[in-house]
């Protein structure tokens, strides 16, 4: 297998968690500051992404089985978007 990384840009105006799970197995998570960017190393092909509001730990939104190795959460008409 080859290790890539997943970043995750945080365009929204508060601070995010980020979690990557292989089916039930947490694979990595990092906390991301409004305008911040985190890596995380990914050793698979596909994960589950979840991104939550790091203080009250909500979820914000999420990707299933997804192969995306860029994200970016920004805010839209008061909405959150990932891309």
């Amino acid at each position: 297998m080859v290790a890539t990384e997943i970043v995750f840009h945080n365009m929204a105006e508060l601070r995010v968690q980020m979690q990557l799970y292989d089916g039930r197995s947490l694979a990595g998570t990092c906390v991301v500051g409004p305008g911040e960017s985190g890596t995380l190393p990914a050793e698979l092909e596909r994960y589950d992404i979840y991104l939550k509001n790091s203080i009250t730990g909500w979820e914000i939104g999420h990707q299933l089985n997804s192969a995306a190795r860029t994200l970016t959460l920004s805010q839209q008409n008061g909405r959150h978007v990932i891309t």
